[in-house]
C-alpha cells in the first residue's frame, strides 16, 4: 500500500474530498504575507522589550555606580581625617619635645 487514494476505484462510489485539512501545519494554513506580518510584530515586541531591559540595566548600573562612588568618597574622607589627626599628633609631640628642650636650656 504505497499511498491511499481518495477514490475507491469503484464507479458507483462518489469521489471523496478532504473535509478538513487537519494534517497541515499552522504555517501552511496561513498565507506567507500573514506569517511575515506576525513575524514583524513579534520582532517589534522583542525589540521594545530589549530596549526596556537595557534602560533598566543602565539605571541599575548607574545607581550602583553612585553608591560605589559615595562609599569611596566616605572612605577617602575617613582616611584623610585619620591621616590629619596622626600628623597633628606628630606636630604636638614635636612641640612638646621642643618645649622640654627649651625648658632644660633655660634651667641651666
Amino acid at each position: 500500500m504505497a499511498g491511499k487514494s481518495i477514490v475507491s476505484g469503484k464507479p458507483w462510489k462518489a469521489e471523496k474530498s478532504a473535509y478538513r485539512r487537519s494534517g497541515l501545519s499552522g504555517t501552511q494554513k496561513s498565507s506567507y504575507e500573514k506569517r511575515m506580518e506576525e513575524k514583524r510584530k513579534i520582532d517589534e515586541i522583542k525589540e521594545r522589550e530589549r530596549k526596556l531591559k537595557e534602560e533598566k540595566d543602565e539605571e541599575r548600573s548607574a545607581h550602583a555606580q553612585r553608591i560605589r562612588a559615595r562609599r569611596e568618597a566616605k572612605a577617602e574622607k575617613e582616611r584623610m581625617e585619620l591621616l590629619q589627626a596622626k600628623l597633628h599628633q606628630k606636630v604636638i609631640d614635636r612641640r612638646r619635645r621642643r618645649e622640654k628642650r627649651n625648658k632644660t636650656l633655660k634651667e641651666r
